[in-house]
């Protein structure tokens, strides 16, 4: 992007924070979901932990370096923690909360994530039109 206007930086750097927010909180929710809440009684924790976290390390490194890609599949990747968490609000009426919460950080990372993306694309496109404007006038 080469145009960086006030309002766009701010409106990318919220919709990044609000992603990264939902990410590190679904991380941290799974994590203690699986060692303190509700442990496995038929499976080692460790490959508990490695089956449901393990894929959310993935897009770390892309999601810390804005790369839009990242961003894009990244949001799909939070649907399945979204109904994984749900699905835990009904099995464990007692523990809903955490159900809840996890449900809520998948939808923040995911709004997060479908932000940023949209926005970069649009303020991408407005550069591209400037750019063939300035090539037509030549």
């Amino acid at each position: 992007m080469t145009d960086n206007s006030p309002e766009t930086l701010k409106k990318l750097r919220l919709s990044q924070n609000v992603a990264l927010i939902g990410y590190f909180s679904l991380l941290v929710i799974l994590m203690a979901n699986i060692v303190l809440m509700i442990p496995s009684r038929h499976f080692p924790t460790a490959l508990v932990m490695l089956v449901i976290v393990g894929p959310l390390m993935f897009p770390l490194k892309g999601l810390l370096n804005n790369n839009l890609y990242t961003y894009q599949w990244a949001s799909f990747l939070s649907l399945p923690y979204f109904a994984h968490g749900i699905t835990e609000m009904s099995a464990y009426p007692e523990l809903w909360i955490a159900g809840l919460a996890e449900a809520l950080a998948a939808v923040a990372m995911y709004t997060g994530c479908v932000m940023y993306a949209r926005i970069f694309k649009q303020q991408y496109k407005k550069n591209l039109k400037k750019e063939e404007d300035e090539v037509n006038k030549i």
